[in-house]
């Protein structure tokens, strides 16, 4: 299975991803520029067709209007295997369940990935979200960071919690902690974050060892969109394990 994906930035990061492989790519007959210096030389090195194509062209091979005139064929992203979540001592992983929007999921991935997540678990389902707004959502952290789906991600962290992974997941039930009073800075983590429709489902929060919830400064009872709740989630993590390191 072959896709396009769609614009300069999306571009670069299927030129440097190690999960996919690029097949051709077009560039609109005039566009100039850094950008398009360093794809047209990233695809020599690699040894990728680069096709000089019309306007009309490229506008008809594009799904959307924000491709700014480069396009790559590229073919479907590699999955990755549990073994590849298991690489470090202690990783600090992801479960994500219910996230709806390939925008979304694309600014969630680029937290994760900034902040140091080592891999993140998705339903196989996320799999069709449009590979070019994940990508440039994400800034191509989706490109970047490891990613397992599967159908039955229960399964996958019960494999986890055997490896002596901590299962934390993020909600606000009664046995939840501060996420500041928690210590993330010396274990291996799955943190597990749900979707603004349902969270996480049950069958997710009875694997948890732990829950934290985010806390607020006001009476404010409606929750943080899983973007931004992964934002502060991994942001405190980092935080943690800086302090750890003595950085």
């Amino acid at each position: 299975m072959v896709t396009i994906v769609e614009g300069k930035i999306a571009v670069k990061a299927v030129l440097n991803s190690k999960f996919r492989t690029v097949k051709e790519i077009y560039i609109e007959e005039d566009k100039k520029g850094k950008d398009v210096s360093y794809i047209i030389e990233q695809a020599r090195i690699k040894k990728i067709e680069v096709k000089r194509m019309k306007e009309h062209q490229i506008q008809a091979l594009a799904k959307g209007k924000t491709h700014g005139g480069i396009l790559a064929q590229v073919s479907e992203r590699k999955t990755q295997s549990i073994i590849s979540l298991l690489k470090k001592d202690k990783p600090f992983l992801a479960l994500l369940e219910g996230i709806e929007d390939s925008y979304n999921l694309g600014y969630i991935l680029r937290t994760l990935y900034a902040f140091g997540c080592d891999g993140v678990i998705m339903k196989q389902r996320y799999n069709d979200f449009d590979d070019s707004n994940l990508i440039k959502s994400s800034a191509g952290a989706s490109e970047a960071i490891p990613i397992v789906y599967s159908e039955n991600p229960v399964e996958i962290v019960e494999v986890l919690k055997k490896q002596s992974i901590t299962v934390i997941g993020a909600y606000r039930g009664e046995k939840a902690v501060s996420l500041y009073d928690y210590d993330f800075s010396d274990k291996a983590i799955l943190i597990e974050i749900g979707g603004p429709l349902r969270g996480l489902s049950a069958e997710e929060l009875k694997l948890c060892d732990d829950y934290i919830y985010i806390p607020y400064a006001n009476d404010f009872r409606n929750a943080l969109n899983a973007a931004s709740a992964t934002s502060v989630i991994a942001g405190e993590i980092f935080r943690q394990k800086l302090n750890k390191e003595g950085k």
